[in-house]
Order: structure tokens, then C-alpha cells, then sequence
């Protein structure tokens, strides 16, 4: 059951941006072609002073596609909730509840006990209020920055220290002037300015706020045409600042927060419920759909029957030091466009240009680069290490399945990957490795390589492997690298060790 407060779609973009991983899990649900007609790939990001220097950019079209898809997409989110809810349609085991919001909830034994309220009209327009008790095995909180779940939980958050007044805008143009498809981040100490032009029509306008006492006022029009009038010709040198719909003018208080547990007993955090970051990164919409990937494969397994239920103690140590490490970084982002003072400003300027010399110094800037999961199920040893290829997606690429030496169809290599854990072997068959006396239920195998009936188009999970010397990966269900086995002449014990290990941590949380 899905319980929505709004009978309706909020029909005003919230959301604008969203990477490779997040387009890779809406493949997963079938909805790649529907998301891919509402979205369009970011082309360039740029960061400019007050004087209109460049400081630094990046072609958001040469970003690696480790997930198969461009790493920065931009879209319209009434449109893509839309997609979504057509999508869950399919399924006639969901129940949509629009209209009505949980009022209060009760955890007692193995269940959830929840009152939802529905507060409508009738036939003639008298208000009307109607109360249900339902009874859930699992409850997920994806109820917002003010959880009420979390509230009622008492739930305490972490504050990781970003809290500015910001005016959000968003611009229709009417679609008859072309303009520039860069993004701007405008480094000026005098009003830190957000621009970024998003999917058809839509432009994002970020100001930064001088002081809580400017807010007064700064949502009317005539103050945010103001504030856009100096930058509009960055777009086009023809736009006016009478050109085009304003639909949103709100000022919103940017947080970096975090719960200091996205579990308790039977009931799940999810996205902003959980965790709120600065938009500096485009992450807030990603890391809530990343909370629910990793988080519903391991309810279905536990649903049926396939893992004990205390693999869900799993999803606050995999997802919070991931979810800590984005809103890190926003945050160091948000520092650079943020500068104020004047000095520092400069100090900032000089530090960005000779990032365009030597790129090193810049890298903490991402724009496409994953993180990698806590510990969580990946090792009795501890955390995966940083940047290594455990605990962080298995890369995707195009493949041609063959046939008699000739190529048959082309698709993507996850659709390849089983409902279950699969092993790949890179030029070598892993099932031929795999121990004649034991009991692989769940478990796939695929073969990569030369000799195997599937070849690769442009190579991104072979150059994978060449990179880590990989001979065998032990991939998870949402498609997470669980562990490897380095190559050599000793792959069958290291692999007898490698699922000795899977099954210790499965046993380890039953």
C-alpha cells in the first residue's frame, strides 16, 4: 500500500537532476524509455567570478558512463511522478492511497499497526474526515525533511553544518529562442547565483541570500526578474527580463542533516526522511532512490523467504556512509560557491584556474563519480575500501549475445545479470570453477570474454576487470560488486573462500 497526502501531483518542479545510477535502477523497472523521453543529458558546467572569469569547467558529455548512462540528466519531476505512478500501475498487489496521510503508528511484535486519515469533501462540499487502522509487516517513511514518522520514532539527526537562506526560481521560456544549454555556477561575492538550464523550456535559478532580513519581499516578481536581469544574457543575448513564466519563487533554508539511524524495529527511513542535502551536487532525489534499491531487494528476499529478516539491519550501515560522504561533498561544493568574503574569494578564483592546469587539485569536484556502500553485507574484514571495485556498482555496458560465431541481439549487459547473485568470470567460464558437491541456489553465472557466447561492443566491463584484475566478480542483486577474485592460477580457491565468506555474512545476519 502507498499512502500519498496530495490527491494530486504537485505540478511544480522540486527535483531537476538525477545521474547514471539512478537512469540504471529505472532500467531495472522497466521505465528506461518512459524516463528517457522526459529527460535530456546535461551538456557543460561551468564555475565564473563576479568579472566574469572562467574558473573552471567540465563537458558533462566526456564524464565516464560507468553505469551505462550519461552521469548528469536533467527532467521535469511532476512529469517524471507522473511516469512513476503509471508505472506501479502494473502491478495490481499495489494499493494507491492518494488523498490520505498516516496520522500515527504502533510497533507491536511482528507487525506495524498505522492510522492513515483522509480529509476531503463530499457532494456538497461539507468536509468530511475518515480514519483507517491497516496492519503492515514493513513500513517505509518516505514522508519528507519533516518526517513526522521520524518524529514520532525520535529519531535524532546529525546537522553537518549547511544552513543558508537560498531563493529557488524556476523559468518556463516560451520556446521560441534558442539558448545556451550550460550550466553556470557564478562565484560572486556579492550574490552567489546558481543557473541551470534543465530538460525542454525549464531554467533553474539559485540566489544565495544576503541576510534573514532580505527574505521579506524576495519572492515577488519585480524582485526575482531583479535578481535574473544581470544573467540573462548568459543564456541569450536577446531574452528580456520580461521573457518567459515564472511557475516558483520560494526561499528555502539549505541543510546538510543526516539520521543518526535509518532503522527502528520495522520501520525505514527513506530519502529526505533521512537525510537532507544542499542541492550543490543535484544528489537529493538520487540518494533517496539509491535508499530504495538497496533497500527493497533485501525486503523482497525476506518476504520470500530467500534471507532471514535481520539482512535489513544491513541498510543503515551500507547506506548512511554513503549517503554522509554526498552530503560531504555538496557541502564542500557549496563552500567553494559560496565564498563571501573577498580574500577568500580571490584565494578560490586562483585555486580553480590552476585546476584547469592540473586537474588533481580539483578532484574533489564530482560529477559522475560513485561512492562506495558502508560495510554493511561486504566483508567480516570491514568497509570496502574507497575506490576500490567492492561496494560500488558493477560498470554496465552494451553487449551482442552470439550465435555460431555471428552476433544475434544487443542489450544491456544488467539484463544479463540474475534476479539473484551472479558470478562473472572475465575470460574464463565460472561455472566450470564452481564445486561439483555444492548447492548454488540463486546464484547465476555469466562468461565474459573472447570465447564466451557474448561479446562485449565497447568493452566497459572487460576494461573494468583490466583495471582491478579481476577474474571473477560476485555480484549482488542490486547490482553492487559483493567481492572479486583476483586473476592467476589460483581463482578456484580464492573463489571457494569468496563464497564461504557471502554465506558467513548471510549466516552472521540470521
Amino acid at each position: 500500500m502507498i499512502v500519498d497526502p496530495s490527491p494530486e501531483i504537485y505540478d511544480i518542479p522540486r527535483a531537476v537532476h538525477f545521474d547514471g545510477e539512478v537512469m540504471r535502477i529505472f532500467q531495472a523497472m522497466g521505465l528506461a524509455d518512459a524516463v528517457g523521453r522526459l529527460s535530456a543529458p546535461g551538456k557543460k558546467i561551468s564555475f565564473t567570478n563576479g568579472k566574469n572569469w572562467t574558473l573552471f569547467e567540465q563537458d558533462l558529455s566526456v564524464v565516464p558512463r560507468h553505469n551505462g548512462w550519461f552521469n548528469n540528466q536533467f527532467f521535469n519531476q511532476p512529469r517524471l511522478e507522473a511516469c512513476l505512478r503509471e508505472g506501479v500501475s502494473r502491478y495490481p498487489n499495489v494499493t494507491f492511497r492518494s488523498g490520505w496521510a498516516l496520522s500515527s503508528l504502533d510497533q507491536v511484535a511482528d507487525k506495524v499497526r498505522v492510522q492513515i486519515t483522509y480529509t476531503g469533501t463530499d457532494q456538497t462540499s461539507i468536509e468530511t474526515e475518515q480514519t483507517e487502522l491497516v496492519s503492515a509487516r514493513y513500513v517505509l517513511a518516505c514522508d519528507g525533511a519533516s518526517s513526522l514518522i521520524r518524529t514520532l520514532l525520535a529519531i535524532p539527526q546529525e546537522d553537518l553544518h549547511c544552513d543558508e537562506p537560498w531563493l529557488v526560481c524556476d523559468l518556463m521560456l516560451d520556446g521560441k529562442e534558442e539558448f545556451n544549454r550550460s550550466g553556470l555556477q557564478i562565484c560572486d561575492p556579492a550574490r552567489p547565483t546558481t543557473l541551470i538550464p534543465c530538460e525542454g523550456n525549464h531554467i533553474r535559478w539559485e540566489f544565495m541570500l544576503n541576510a534573514e532580513n532580505e527574505i521579506e519581499g524576495v519572492e515577488e516578481e519585480a524582485a526575482v526578474r531583479a535578481m535574473m536581469a544581470p544573467h540573462l544574457w548568459r543564456l541569450s543575448p536577446n531574452l528580456t527580463a520580461e521573457d518567459g513564466e515564472l511557475v516558483r519563487a520560494k526561499v528555502y533554508k539549505f541543510h546538510a542533516l543526516i539520521a543518526e539511524t535509518f532503522q527502528q524495529g520495522q520501520v525505514f527511513l527513506l530519502g529526505d526522511a533521512a537525510h537532507q542535502t544542499p542541492p550543490f551536487l543535484g544528489q537529493g532525489l538520487c540518494a533517496g532512490v539509491r535508499d530504495a534499491y538497496n533497500l527493497c531487494w533485501k525486503l523482497a528476499g525476506v518476504i520470500q523467504g530467500n534471507h532471514p529478516a535481520s539482512i535489513l539491519e544491513t541498510y543503515t550501515s551500507e547506506r548512511r556512509p554513503h549517503v554522509n560522504e554526498v552530503i560531504t561533498t555538496a557541502v564542500a561544493h557549496g563552500a567553494i560557491i559560496q565564498a563571501r568574503n573577498p580574500l577568500k574569494a580571490t584565494v578560490r578564483d586562483c585555486y580553480l584556474m590552476l585546476g584547469r592546469a592540473f586537474p588533481f587539485l580539483v578532484s574533489f569536484l564530482k560529477f559522475g563519480e560513485g561512492w562506495n556502500l558502508g560495510p554493511g553485507l561486504f566483508g567480516i574484514e570491514g568497509a570496502p575500501s574507497p575506490g576500490g571495485p567492492v561496494g560500488e556498482p558493477l560498470p554496465q555496458g552494451r553487449v551482442q549475445q552470439r550465435q555460431d560465431g555471428q552476433p544475434t541481439n544487443t542489450l544491456w549487459s544488467d539484463e544479463l545479470l540474475g534476479t539473484g547473485y551472479t558470478l562473472i568470470g572475465f575470460n574464463v567460464d565460472p561455472a566450470s570453477l564452481l564445486a561439483k558437491n555444492r548447492n548454488y541456489d540463486g546464484l547465476s553465472t555469466l562468461h565474459i570474454g573472447p570465447e564466451a557466447s557474448l561479446h562485449e561492443i565497447e568493452g566497459e566491463l572487460m576494461n573494468w576487470a583490466t583495471e582491478h584484475a579481476v577474474g571473477l566478480a560476485l555480484v549482488r542483486p542490486d547490482r553492487q560488486v559483493f567481492g572479486i577474485c583476483r586473476k592467476g592460477p589460483d581463482l578456484a580457491p580464492q573463489l571457494e573462500q569468496l563464497i564461504d565468506r557471502l554465506y558467513r555474512q548471510l549466516e552472521q545476519h540470521s
